[in-house]
């Protein structure tokens, strides 16, 4: 289970980790500004705001198989789409609006089960679930730059478009329901280590989790470090061609970006179950904010060696992907968790469609990402902050709802 699921957000992350690619191919086409064009990257997580609750009642009704058979099918539509597109209102359609429902039909139904099937070591089976994201940039990034190449930036869309349903429809067909336990949980580990609630109050509903402020600390948690994280990844490529770094050394070394990440994920996760996921997160989120530095540091290919520094520090950004989702599931585990998860994770959508557009913006107002970098490490700080607020020990499982 957390194999597929780890495959199927690698493939739903796809488009997104290797957006910057595209985003630069765009550019050289339309006249649209970078701002705009960044915006259509935005849509695509504004959209994840509706979506992912959608995405979330979806699995807790029909189940993660043809949840994730949607969403897969959905989003190879979306890619094929915006490889035809002559104008913004079209691309923000297709990339935006459809890709937003077709990402948020495979990551919250490959996240939620992967939740339930896993409680005690909850935090180290996210961690290997979050390399998705990261993997997805280290395979991608150099075959969309060869499609890109070979076929166009829009024949490339098409092909990758095709790839993604084919292999996510295929994936979905083998998974399985976690077993229920006779009390109704999805988990009988997670009925063994969390006593069952004595009345129905003590169920967390999507209701009951909406009067939590842990649910809003969480979600706040998600919106900053997506707001943090997609700054940097969406204008990084632009960023260091500008300051004169050959596109071939970039993709490679953006690539060895997503293997720290790739590391930093399995560790983090597996640190939050030893020591707490507050402190992961805290530590993770320093280690980013020193890469943030020193990219912004850069002037010109003579610094190499900051650009070497900004991509290792992808471990630091992979220490706290691996407990967005660990945190808020530890919280409001339950028969509603695909749906409250949903709603977390529409906090990151809303986060998503700040922050590149922000990035862009400010580039297009000062010439310089600069300033748009200081507002990503500020997020990243302040996540940090909302997410020891929701990971904050509970007195009773009572208490935790109030």
């Amino acid at each position: 289970m957390v194999g597929v699921s780890t495959a199927v957000n690698a493939l739903a992350w796809g488009p997104r980790a290797t957006f910057a690619l595209f985003y630069v191919a765009m550019l050289e086409e339309f006249a649209w500004g970078r701002g705009p064009t960044a915006l259509g990257y935005s849509l695509s997580w504004l959209g994840f705001v509706v979506w992912a609750p959608v995405a979330g009642w979806l699995y807790d009704r029909w189940g993660a198989r043809t949840a994730v058979t949607i969403g897969g099918l959905v989003l190879g539509l979306a890619l094929a789409g915006t490889g035809q597109v002559t104008s913004l209102p079209q691309y923000y359609l297709c990339f935006g609006l459809l890709g937003a429902a077709g990402i948020a039909g495979i990551i919250i139904p490959a996240t939620t089960i992967v939740t339930r099937w896993f409680v005690g070591a909850r935090g180290t089976a996210m961690g290997v679930l979050s390399t998705g994201g990261p993997a997805s940039a280290v395979v991608f990034y150099p075959l969309n730059a060869w499609l890109i190449v070979t076929l166009g930036w829009r024949g490339a869309l098409v092909a990758f478009g095709g790839i993604v349903a084919a292999a996510t429809v295929a994936l979905a067909l083998l998974y399985r329901d976690p077993p229920t336990a006779p009390d109704g949980r999805a988990d009988v580990e997670e009925s063994r280590l969390a006593p069952p609630a004595g009345s129905p109050d003590e169920v967390w509903t999507l209701r009951r989790a909406l009067r939590s402020s842990r649910l809003w600390a969480a979600s706040i948690m998600m919106a900053l470090g997506v707001i943090g994280f997609q700054i940097m990844a969406t204008h990084q490529v632009a960023h260091a061609v500008d300051r004169g770094f050959d596109p071939a050394t970039v993709v490679w070394l953006f690539s060895f970006g997503g293997l720290s990440m790739v590391a930093g994920n399995v560790l983090g996760g597996w640190l939050s179950d030893q020591v707490g996921s507050g402190w992961v997160f805290a530590l993770g989120s320093l280690v980013a904010i020193a890469g943030i530095g020193c990219f912004a540091l850069l002037r010109g290919p003579q610094d190499l060696p900051l650009l070497l520094l900004y991509t290792a520090a992808g471990f630091g950004f992979g220490m706290r992907i691996a407990l967005l989702s660990t945190i808020p599931a530890a919280v409001f585990s339950g028969p509603h968790l695909g749906t409250i998860l949903g709603v977390v994770q529409a906090g990151g959508g809303l986060g998503g469609a700040i922050g590149p557009f922000l990035g862009g913006w400010l580039f297009d107002v000062t010439g310089s990402y600069r300033l748009a970098f200081l507002a990503a490490a500020v997020a990243v700080a302040g996540s940090s902050v909302a997410a020891w607020l929701a990971a904050r020990p509970a007195p009773s499982t009572r208490g935790a709802a109030l």
